[in-house]
């Protein structure tokens, strides 16, 4: 795609060009991202679904018996491609509704209507669309499904598989190659789980994979939302409702049963927010992973990997960032800039973008290390703080990023919240560990590590063992500075430790030991020095005194 270039210094006279560059590259990719999936969904309806001795012919919106063409409305026919690319699956009256009156409120009656209608064009094959009272209709493989079928409605509804409206979000910035990748990864691994930090855009990325699967290769997708369950009961029946099992409150929920039941549904199980309920999710993905003829794929969204067979990790990192000294083009090209203006432009924020602001929001952007969340809730707040008072407030972030979108999840309403939840799934020497590292500014090391957060209960190798589970729960992240590997914080996991680290009573003892040991560093003296040249270094490698797991 081809946007016209912007002067790589503009003068202040351009930033007209600017304005209209940084509008057409937030808003050219929704619309080519829509034609996309516009027309692949035209492409996964052109098919052929019999139904008895008769055929739907979606792409030609036709119903026939052999090379009879048969009478029906245009109303009728919707409800009856509803119903059978459903393949079988009990489509609720919302649903239904939903589908065919997306912007219309009808009575419920003129779903009846149109069944009958679609009956009697059926003929003798109209025992196959089945009624479920109370629940929905459903398509029926045989008259034997269509008899069997007619039961006594249970007590719960079964949850309507989230249909291509379900999956829909804003066009993503800045994410093709990692859709890329996932999509590769797909092909050849049963479970892939998408590992990342609270707000880095997991969700997103995973539902944007699964439109595109359900779209261009009509796959069937089934979401599992487990973001408000807690217990093992309730994920067990959120995993059943997606396939419309039923148990009896009698014996309990059966998850080899379950295991089974999805393991043969063909399509994409799309589980969402599983590192609360990790040990139970695992429990059921791992029995449907291990089922030797399993049909499904799953995708699963977690702050850390589920640890079961088959399982692939993918790890979701932040947005391209531009360099501190990039030019306006280069900048206005940067996936993390592009994300804050289309927040900031859809919040009605109509700024004259010139070459002065835009250092600004590059300045941003960089400081907030390219997480989207905390890009949105910072283009949001600009309506009352402006660009400048965003930047200037960025060394509280925590307090200048505290609003964000109500019809957010309630973790993900502000970067306090997301990082509260992720602190809360710590044990206690992990909390422990977490907080002090926080009084890092840059990456550091092991021994940085260890120096810095051990104490007199916390020996070196209890510290790693520690970082490593930091590591595996997204909160730490490991960079390799050619060979020697490195741990770093992104800038909102750092204030709200150091947060922490001063609730727990340890912000100065932490701050004077990180003091000693960066004054230890920096001053080594270079190798065959004499032991009392190395002073500083021994004072920094001292331990501590306990201060308290």
């Amino acid at each position: 795609m081809r946007f016209n270039t912007v002067p790589a210094r503009p003068e202040r006279s351009s930033h007209n060009t600017l304005a209209r560059t940084a509008h057409r590259l937030t808003s050219d990719e929704t619309a080519m991202n829509q034609a996309t999936a516009d027309f692949a969904t035209f492409a996964s309806h052109a098919q052929i679904i019999p139904i008895g001795e008769c055929e739907v012919d979606l792409g030609g919106r036709a119903l026939r018996r052999g090379r009879e063409a048969l009478e029906l409305g245009s109303r009728a026919f919707d409800v009856l491609a509803t119903i059978a690319q459903a393949a079988g699956r009990l489509v609720s009256k919302s649903e239904l509704m939903e589908a065919v009156w997306p912007n219309t409120v009808v009575e419920e009656n003129n779903i009846h209507v149109q069944l009958s209608a679609i009956r009697k064009a059926l003929g003798a094959d109209r025992e196959l669309i089945v009624t479920v009272p109370g629940r929905g209709y459903q398509l029926a493989v045989s008259r034997r499904d269509a008899t069997s079928a007619r039961v006594p409605a249970p007590q719960r509804e079964a949850e309507a598989m989230p249909g291509l409206t379900q999956l829909a979000h804003d066009a993503l910035i800045g994410r093709e190659a990692a859709i890329t990748e996932i999509r590769a990864l797909m092909d050849s691994t049963r479970v892939l789980t998408l590992v990342g930090a609270g707000g880095i855009g997991k969700t997103s990325l995973a539902r944007e994979v699964a439109h595109r699967l359900a779209t261009e290769q009509a796959l069937e997708v089934r979401v599992v939302e487990l973001a408000e369950h807690c217990t093992r009961a309730a994920v067990i029946r959120a995993f059943a409702r997606c396939c419309g099992l039923q148990f009896d409150e009698r014996d309990g929920p059966d998850v080899r049963r379950l295991a089974q039941t999805l393991a043969a549904m063909p399509g994409l199980l799309l589980i969402d927010n599983a590192e609360h309920v990790s040990a139970h999710v695992a429990e059921i993905v791992g029995s449907i992973s291990r089922a030797v003829h399993s049909q499904v794929r799953m995708l699963v969204t977690s702050r850390f990997r589920l640890r079961v067979s088959f399982e692939v990790v993918y790890r979701v990192g932040p947005l391209a960032l531009p360099d501190a000294d990039s030019d306006a083009q280069t900048t206005l090209y940067s996936a993390a800039v592009r994300l804050f203006l289309r927040r900031l432009f859809s919040n009605g924020q109509h700024v004259d973008m010139n070459g002065e602001r835009l250092s600004v929001v590059r300045e941003i952007c960089r400081r907030l290390e390219g997480v989207p969340l905390a890009l949105e809730l910072a283009a949001s707040r600009a309506a009352v703080l402006g660009l400048e008072g965003i930047r200037q407030g960025l060394d509280e972030p925590l307090l200048y990023l505290g609003s964000g979108y109500r019809t957010a999840q309630p973790r993900h309403q502000n970067l306090r919240s997301t990082l509260d939840w992720s602190f809360d799934i710590l044990n206690n020497r992990e909390q422990t560990v977490f907080r002090r590292l926080c009084i890092f500014d840059r990456p550091f090391s092991r021994v940085a590590a260890c120096q810095i957060a051990g104490d007199a209960v916390l020996s070196s190798t209890a510290v790693m063992d520690c970082v490593s589970e930091l590591v595996d729960k997204s909160l730490v992240e490991m960079r390799f500075d050619r060979a020697e590997l490195q741990y770093a914080l992104s800038a909102p996991a750092r204030a709200f430790g150091r947060e922490k680290l001063l609730a727990a009573g340890e912000i100065r003892v932490i701050a004077e030991r990180h003091a000693l040991y960066v004054g230890g560093q920096l001053l080594a003296p270079p190798t065959g020095a004499t032991a009392l040249d190395r002073r500083p270094l021994a004072r920094a490698a001292q331990p501590l005194p306990a201060m308290g797991v």
